[in-house]
C-alpha cells in the first residue's frame, strides 16, 4: 500500500481496491460484489465501514444495487454516436430520424418520449446562438430518448418561432425523418453544425430523468444547426449519460 492510500479512510482503501478490480476485469460486468458481511470478514472492517464501502462504489456509477440480491458490476453496452454520420441526408430520405437510425444500426431498439412542446421567450444562451433578440419567441421541444428502454439522453431543442410557428415542428411527430426532414420541407436545408461538448456531474433533476446515480457523469452537448443561408435553425441542448454513450468525431484535415 502506498503512502497516499495509507492516509485514506479504511472505507476508501477497500472501495479503491474493488474499483481497480472492476476496471481491470477481475470483477467483470454482471459480477456480484462481496456482501457487507463478506467485506467485514475479508478486510476485517466494521459493519459501518462496510456500508460506506458499498455507498462509495455506488457513487462511482460502476455498480448497481439489485433489491434483495446485492451489488453488481454494471453491464455497459455503450451506444456509439457517430457525429459525422448522424445527420446524413440519406437517413432523412429513408424516413428515419438521426437517433433512431443510429440506434437501430447497432441492433438496438430506440424510443423517444416527447415530454413538452411550448412557445417560450429565448433565454440569453439560446438567443445568442440563434442570433435572435433576448426574449424573442421560440419553440422549445423537450424529449427523453431511450435505448432498449433505458433513458440515455434528454434533449431540449429551441427553434425560432419564425421558422417553427404553425408547422409540423410544433407537433410531437413532425413527420418521417424527424425535425431535420421537416426543416428541409420548409426550405431550410441543413448545411453545417457546431457542437460544444463538456463533461460534468448531473443536476438532481437530470439524474432522475436519466435514472442515473449521482456519481454518473453526463456529457453536456450544445448543438447548433445552420441552413444553406447560414441562418441558425435550431439549438439543441443534449444531456447524455456518460456511461451509456461514446461520441466519435471524424474531422477534415484541410
Amino acid at each position: 500500500m502506498c503512502a497516499a492510500q495509507a492516509q485514506m479512510p479504511r472505507s476508501r482503501q477497500v472501495a479503491e481496491e474493488l474499483r481497480r478490480a472492476i476496471e481491470i476485469g477481475e470483477l467483470p460486468p454482471g459480477a456480484v460484489l462481496p456482501s457487507e458481511r463478506e467485506l467485514m470478514a475479508t478486510y476485517e472492517i466494521s459493519s459501518g465501514t462496510a456500508s460506506k464501502v458499498a455507498a462509495l462504489l455506488k457513487s462511482t456509477g460502476l455498480v448497481e444495487s439489485q433489491v434483495g440480491r446485492g451489488l453488481f458490476v454494471r453491464r455497459r453496452t455503450q451506444l456509439i454516436r457517430h457525429a459525422h454520420d448522424r445527420y446524413a441526408r440519406r437517413w432523412r430520405e429513408a424516413g428515419k430520424a438521426p437517433f433512431r437510425s443510429e440506434v437501430e444500426s447497432q441492433g438496438r431498439t430506440a424510443r423517444v418520449e416527447v415530454t413538452s412542446i411550448a412557445r417560450i421567450e429565448a433565454p440569453q444562451l439560446i438567443s445568442d446562438r440563434l442570433a435572435v433578440e433576448l426574449g424573442a419567441p421560440v419553440v422549445r421541444r423537450e424529449n427523453t430518448y431511450y435505448v432498449d428502454d433505458r433513458a440515455v439522453q434528454v434533449v431540449n431543442t429551441y427553434i425560432p418561432l419564425s421558422i417553427a410557428g404553425g408547422t409540423p415542428l410544433e407537433e410531437a411527430v413532425p413527420g418521417p425523418g424527424g425535425i431535420y426532414a421537416a426543416f428541409e420541407s420548409l426550405g431550410h436545408r441543413l448545411s453545417r453544425m457546431l457542437e460544444e461538448v463538456q463533461a460534468r456531474m448531473p443536476r438532481t433533476d437530470e439524474a432522475e430523468r436519466l435514472n442515473a446515480s449521482p456519481g454518473t457523469p453526463v456529457l453536456d452537448v450544445l448543438h447548433i444547426s445552420y441552413d444553406q443561408d447560414e441562418t441558425p435553425m435550431d439549438v439543441s441542448h443534449f444531456v447524455l449519460r456518460g456511461d451509456e454513450n461514446v461520441l466519435t468525431y471524424e474531422l477534415p484535415t484541410d
